[in-house]
């Protein structure tokens, strides 16, 4: 008995030590194969250690309070000398039933959890996501819970809600429990208008506001892959991305018209315009209305959205927000002329690049609205704008989801016609084609060029 228990201690200081090398063991394939271990995927044990003391302490991201965001602002614009004033903060009070919930699983060790993550701070649960969450929680649903990643709650904005459900179906046992979960989702919450199956390659939480490099597929439970957006008559797809409180947002485009006083001769062109619900809700007040997106669920939301416009003036480009498309869009002549107004929604981590800038600047619109929550690249675009020839007209700070410690500011940006910026005001008034170099003359030709030159006299010859 001893010496049994020497060999297995034995053999148990083995695996620790081959577990603090760090070795990594290949990842499963569908056929139950394992890749093959290589020399260069044995780490170090300074590299071990330091990847576990970040584990233990994970990072805590500081939610931020509405009067620290005002504070900040105002810090920044003093910092950075942005011109002009902040103008009344754009907002509207969250409403729990108007706003996205998650039911999402956290690890503790080998203890896995199911938690409630809220839209914003100190929202109490409304009343399907505690029932829901309880029906998790019951025996026959088990082997379900313990392969469910996440489920999330995609509020329309009038009360209803459209689920997603981030599960890992493999086998009979599992299939069965997530069959039973939705029999309960359509017999017991009515106000559930669909459901559907997600997974996501690779495997990781899926979000629809980072979704990018991440192969998402859906199956459709029950209900349509559509939902509407609130009591507007325009719809979305389920996997789109929307702000995860939608009481502000669903007030944007009016907020929007409101600042920039649209003509009905105007053109207005929104750039990663998502559903292009700002865009359709616009277009009755335009003569010509574009939106731009590179994802696929975009472009479905759109295309749905552009047959539900009453003026059939909106178009819809699938690409990403690049100089080229945009030069080669303005070389049209039916797109050259007209007042335009250029909308851009950047998100955190987008950047507007030089030539981005340079090019839309090229195309002369009459207003470019930018909007962004990332300061540090607000203050380089109103610099770059500025140098194009635009200059800042009105700063509308955005507090679009209340409790969860972001903002963003709406910029607009307008031609500077009387050289308030110190440049020549007849800048503004060139064609709004795109400003193309000429044809340079050939060396074989240039001989054939007449060339007239003018001698200079010199001192002598002017004093004679």
């Amino acid at each position: 008995m001893y010496k049994q228990n020497n060999r297995f201690s034995r053999r148990s200081e083995g695996s620790i030590a081959r577990n603090t090398m760090g070795n990594r063991i290949g990842k499963p394939l569908a056929g139950g194969k394992f890749h093959a271990s290589r020399k260069s995927d044995v780490r170090k044990d300074d590299e071990l250690e330091e990847k576990k003391a970040k584990a233990e302490k994970p990072v805590v991201r500081k939610i931020l309070s509405f009067d620290d965001i005002k504070t900040q602002v105002a810090a920044w614009m003093e910092n950075d000398r942005i011109p002009g004033k902040l103008q009344a903060w754009f907002t509207a009070d969250a409403t729990p039933e108007n706003s996205d919930w998650r039911i999402v699983k956290e690890y503790h060790g080998a203890q896995e959890n199911l938690v409630i993550d809220a839209p914003s701070r100190d929202m109490k649960p409304i009343e399907l996501v505690s029932r829901v969450l309880e029906q998790l929680h019951k025996e026959h649903l088990r082997i379900f819970k313990k392969a469910l990643r996440q489920i999330w709650f995609r509020a329309t904005g009038d009360g209803r809600f459209a689920l997603l459900v981030q599960v890992n179906v493999k086998g009979k046992i599992s299939a069965h429990g997530y069959k039973t979960f939705v029999d309960f989702i359509e017999r017991n919450c009515p106000e559930v208008i669909s459901c559907h199956q997600i997974q996501c390659l690779p495997d990781r939480l899926f979000d629809p506001a980072d979704a990018q490099g991440m192969k998402v597929e859906s199956k459709c439970s029950f209900g349509s892959s559509f939902m509407p957006i609130a009591s507007t008559g325009f719809s979305m797809h389920v996997l789109d991305w929307t702000p995860r409180i939608k009481d502000a947002w669903l007030n944007l485009p009016v907020r929007i018209k409101d600042a920039i006083h649209p003509n009905r001769e105007d053109r207005f062109f929104e750039f990663c315009s998502g559903s292009s619900y700002v865009s359709a809700s616009l277009a009755p007040f335009f003569k010509q209305v574009e939106s731009l997106d590179c994802r696929e669920v975009a472009m479905q939301s759109s295309k749905l959205n552009i047959r539900n416009v009453a003026t059939q003036n909106m178009r819809f480009h699938r690409s990403h927000l690049d100089a080229n498309f945009v030069s080669k869009f303005f070389s049209k002549s039916d797109n050259a002329e007209g007042r335009w107004t250029f909308y851009l929604n950047l998100s955190a981590n987008d950047t507007l690049t030089s030539e981005m800038i340079l090019t839309l600047a090229g195309s002369r619109p009459e207003r470019i609205l930018l909007q962004t929550g990332n300061l540090e690249t607000a203050s380089k675009a109103i610099k770059a704008f500025r140098n194009e020839g635009y200059m800042l007209r009105k700063n509308i700070p955005l507090y679009m989801e209340p409790g969860r410690g972001t903002f963003e500011i709406l910029f607009l940006f307008v031609p500077d016609r009387v050289g308030i910026l110190g440049q020549n005001p007849a800048l503004a008034h060139r064609s709004r084609n795109i400003q193309r170099p000429k044809e340079r003359p050939m060396r074989s030709n240039s001989s054939d060029i007449p060339h007239f030159v003018q001698k200079t006299p010199s001192f002598k010859q002017r004093k004679d």
